[in-house]
């Protein structure tokens, strides 16, 4: 019955229906709340929700609190703590929502999750976030790679 609930969930994601996508991985998580499949798919569909729509309503409010994309995240994280793609995930959100100095805290779990494990590999995962992060720092320095954040994570050729 779990099964048929993502399935579900994944379908309306492919549908472009992020909002009943979440709806439906709300129920899988009452239903199953150590089942980190849930927590990481409403993330998902929830930042698949913002980036196709927006975040701001009309009134210029969150319409999908970010707070809640991370604490889903996270608990995917704590339920299944060597999943790859559940760490990577959270650690670009936190990149998406300006969090950079936790997303590298995460970015280095996933890299130690890499060392620890020959049968993990993180390798797409570091490249999609390494990319993200200097995409962040480029826009929030106005590409100013001399200013202090950029120093502190991207580091220039000598």
């Amino acid at each position: 019955m779990a099964e048929d609930i993502v399935t579900v969930a994944a379908q309306q994601i492919t549908q472009g229906d992020y909002m009943g996508a979440m709806a439906t991985f709300e129920e899988h998580i009452t239903s199953s709340p150590d089942d980190p499949s849930g927590y990481h798919g409403w993330a998902e569909a929830a930042l698949f929700e913002i980036q196709e729509n927006g975040n701001l309503d009309d009134k210029g409010n969150d319409r999908i609190n970010e707070g809640q994309v991370q604490s889903y995240l996270r608990r995917a994280c704590s339920l299944a703590p060597d999943n790859a793609d559940y760490r990577a995930a959270y650690a670009n959100a936190l990149i998406e929502f300006d969090r950079i100095p936790m997303a590298v805290r995460e970015l280095r779990k996933l890299v130690d999750l890499g060392s620890n494990s020959e049968e993990v590999d993180i390798s797409f995962h570091l490249y999609e976030a390494a990319r993200l992060l200097i995409e962040s720092i480029d826009v929030k320095t106005n590409f100013d790679r001399s200013a202090p954040i950029a120093r502190q994570f991207i580091k220039g050729r000598s």
